[in-house]
């Protein structure tokens, strides 16, 4: 109760604060705050989409178990897990998560994950921000800010719980060209440049490729739609994701 409280007063102080703003900034925010339930399909058999408004990650299905693509953020757990029921599955189904890279919306819920039984893995130049040794720098998004876009998508993020993902505990190591013993037998391909340990996952056998960040069709940072390497803060080295 107390909780909720709290959230009604953080509510509150939101509100107040956002009626100084100026008009277009206003207008972002509550575009932001707008959310819009999690989306499934399924795009080839036993491999299954999850959509929520910024992100995607994917559910790779053999037999009964899963490996699950990246994980979203924090605020679509309860989705993700109704998701899940709606498949005939449950969080015991799931043995591998694959974290592509290590920005929080892609590791969201891992360490949640790990702690019912998953185990997680990603590419060493990753690790140690995604256990937590390593932050990225908050102050990097701040000239972006001046973009309307931008703020309602740092909005989405913070409702989403993004300065809550938790550092996830141990991890298995990923290697170019590996592939991996889990459901559905991804082969890693490792892809530099959005962050250093970047990884690509490919379904051999169905000519399915996922690419993470290290391709993506909508970048925040410049308000752009369509097939693109995304660029800037987020990204550490552009020219290296082109190689």
């Amino acid at each position: 109760q107390e909780d909720r409280h709290l959230t009604l007063r953080e509510e509150r102080a939101s509100a107040a604060a956002l009626s100084r703003c100026p008009l277009r900034v206003r207008c972002a925010v509550r575009l932001g705050a707008r959310l819009v339930p999690l989306q499934h399909s399924e795009i080839a058999p036993g491999v299954h989409r999850l959509a929520a408004r910024y992100e995607n990650w994917y559910l790779l299905e053999q037999g009964k178990r899963l490996t699950l693509l990246d994980t979203g953020l924090p605020g679509n757990w309860n989705a993700f897990v109704s998701a899940l029921a709606q498949l005939g599955h449950s969080l015991e189904s799931i043995d591998a998560v694959l974290i592509t890279h290590h920005h929080p919306d892609h590791r969201g819920s891992a360490e949640r994950l790990r702690s019912q039984g998953a185990r997680v893995f990603a590419h060493p130049a990753d690790a140690p921000y995604i256990r937590g040794e390593k932050r990225i720098n908050p102050l990097s998004t701040l000239p972006y800010l001046r973009h309307p876009w931008y703020v309602a998508y740092m909005v989405y993020l913070l409702r989403k719980r993004v300065l809550n993902v938790a550092a996830v505990g141990a991890l298995d190591e990923i290697a170019d060209g590996e592939v991996l013993d889990v459901p559905g037998s991804p082969r890693v391909i490792h892809a530099p440049g959005h962050t250093a340990g970047s990884c690509a996952l490919l379904l051999e056998d169905r000519s399915i490729l996922f690419s993470g960040d290290a391709l993506v069709t909508l970048d925040m940072t410049r308000g752009r739609t369509g097939p693109q390497i995304i660029r800037g803060p987020v990204t550490e080295d552009a020219e290296m994701a082109l190689e």
